[in-house]
């Protein structure tokens, strides 16, 4: 990808800006995410031979250190403020190990300073090396014995070069530790596992749907898109393939998928701990998970692993190899189902003609009030000529605009909205039997009224049919 594309440098700075005054990156997960991880997470790993993901980066080290006649240099990759990598050396050199050399490579400079400050308290400042640059900008200038990647991957926009440059730089007997994200772009869920969630959240009680964040009671789960104006996820479901195409794994796991709301910051903090039913519902939660994750109904969104210049005897738990666990993005849906709406009707019943809903029509509520961004994943049963939209904007409402429409992505024509109810034809241009993901971007929005409804509205899609050509 050497083209970054509109918007970087708004990104990058909101990366930095997010990350400035963050002290502690890594903690602060609730209760919930522990046990889940001592439970489902830490048994799969230590059948694997791994403690923990701390002792994997530790041993990898401490092989080399042990092995080599020379100091063993170690790349952390989105370093952040340095307490992990610091605690390696603390580590390393309590065994005796001293002939490691770190290089911190860190995008932000107030973080490096943090970094910087405390490997000087430390008495390590000798043995630690400050890189401040951009992943998507940066060449390797030096040979490699250890590269970590802890969630820092899921950051980076140009994988392919970002991955090219620990190849080229990586020492033919090294390995990259990595630890991170692999779902959907923008942690978003895919249709198949937000079905599930979705299902799931019909029956939770009101206390484990507050958002820890607004503090609302999310009466649906909330799929954000954390990717919306920074690098968080930006290409997070490029990780894992674009990963294989350049290094070889010699251990390969895999993990999580539906659990992820139940144990995240947003909503993990309310599952107690204290109380029986809290607990015994993540044990179901996290069984379901691993259930779907090992029949291939949904693809893993978390991964640790150890890749490799040149090919390697191959550990992984159960069926989930590399191969079982890329997810297909050219379908929607990979059972090309259409997926259920609480409380509202199937996308059926919105979209009518020349084709059919094949997975989640993100943005679209319960009650048919559409987001300024509107998403369809359709299969068209014959060449599509023209679009048929109808809408609907309270007349007491002075808002409206145009509507830009998008076919995967590249936009293709403009409706306009206004009060009212409105039919009009839009010429568009498909081929039958494609599946595709068809847009809608308004360019404006209604807030809704005050109340539990904080919901960011545009119009009440009324119907949309697809004309055959």
């Amino acid at each position: 990808m050497s083209d970054r594309g509109p918007g970087y440098e708004q990104r990058l700075a909101r990366e930095r800006e997010t990350f400035a005054g963050q002290v502690e990156v890594h903690g602060n997960l609730p209760p919930s995410a522990h046990h889940w991880s001592e439970r489902h997470t830490r048994p799969k790993l230590e059948a694997l031979g791994v403690p923990s993901i701390e002792e994997l980066i530790v041993g990898e080290i401490a092989e080399r250190a042990e092995r080599l006649d020379r100091d063993v240099v170690v790349l952390s990759l989105g370093s952040g403020n340095g307490d992990q990598e610091l605690g390696w050396l603390r580590t390393l050199a309590a065994a005796g190990q001293h002939n490691v050399r770190l290089r911190l490579l860190e995008l932000n400079p107030d973080m490096q300073a943090r970094a910087e400050a405390s490997a000087r308290e430390l008495g390590v400042a000798d043995r630690v090396e400050l890189l401040t640059a951009d992943f998507n900008t940066w060449r390797a200038d030096t040979a490699h014995d250890v590269v970590v990647g802890y969630q820092a991957l899921h950051h980076v926009l140009d994988l392919e070069h970002l991955y090219g440059q620990i190849r080229a730089g990586l020492d033919p007997s090294g390995v990259l530790v990595v630890h991170d994200m692999i779902g959907r772009n923008g942690h978003r869920r895919w249709p198949e596992a937000l079905e599930v969630i979705d299902r799931i959240w019909a029956t939770l009680p009101p206390r484990l749907r507050r958002n820890a964040m607004t503090g609302a009671v999310d009466e649906q789960f909330v799929d954000i898109d954390c990717a919306a104006d920074g690098f968080e996820g930006i290409r997070a479901q490029d990780v894992l393939p674009v990963l294989l195409d350049h290094l070889h794994p010699s251990l390969f796991f895999p993990y999580g998928n539906v659990i992820d709301p139940f144990v995240d910051r947003i909503y993990g903090p309310g599952f107690d701990l204290a109380e029986p039913a809290d607990v015994r519902l993540l044990d179901h939660l996290g069984t379901l998970d691993d259930t779907l994750v090992d029949l291939g109904v949904v693809s893993p969104t978390h991964l640790i692993g150890l890749f490799h210049p040149t090919e390697q005897p191959l550990r992984v738990h159960g069926s989930r190899t590399p191969e079982r666990s890329v997810r297909d993005t050219s379908v929607v849906d990979p059972a090309g189902r259409v997926s259920f709406r609480p409380g509202g009707t199937t996308g059926d019943r919105l979209v009518r003609g020349a084709g059919v809903v094949t997975g989640r029509m993100n943005g679209v509520a319960h009650d048919d009030w559409a987001a300024p961004s509107v998403e369809f994943p359709l299969l068209t049963t014959a060449a599509v000529g023209a679009l048929e939209l109808r809408t609907f904007v309270p007349d007491d409402s002075a808002d409206h605009g145009s509507v830009t429409i998008a076919v995967d992505g590249v936009p293709v024509a403009k409706a306009d909205v206004g009060p009212g109810l409105r039919e009009q034809v839009v010429p568009v241009a498909i081929d039958a039997h494609r599946q595709v993901r068809l847009s809608f971007d308004a360019d404006w929005s209604i807030t809704a009224g005050s109340g539990a409804d904080r919901r960011t509205l545009a119009y009440i899609l009324v119907g949309l049919r697809l004309l055959e050509r």
